[in-house]
């Protein structure tokens, strides 16, 4: 049996997060999106204010805005190729 095969394929999501603001907000997103299941690494950087999730599947933006909602005011944005606004609004860490 070829075990070369039955390696997990990685897939990156990028998407915009609104409501960041300090080192702090980066902290607490990654810290949520980490706690979804599937997903092995997540860097999150204010400029431009985005989430980079490597996961072991798809997860859906509404995963994401609920692991978000729970920890403070953050908001997903959709993915970094959208037309959308990517400034940072909201309060700083929740």
């Amino acid at each position: 049996m070829n075990y070369n095969n039955l390696k997990t394929k990685i897939m990156k999501q990028q998407v915009a997060i609104k409501g960041m603001s300090c080192g702090g907000c980066t902290q607490t997103v990654e810290k949520a999106l980490k706690q979804i299941e599937g997903v092995k690494m997540v860097t999150v950087s204010l400029a431009p204010p985005q989430a980079v999730i490597q996961t072991d599947h798809v997860i859906s933006n509404a995963q994401l805005q609920s692991a978000l909602a729970k920890v403070g005011n953050y908001r997903v944005a959709g993915n970094v190729t959208d037309n959308e606004s990517k400034k940072s609004g909201g309060s700083c860490c929740g």
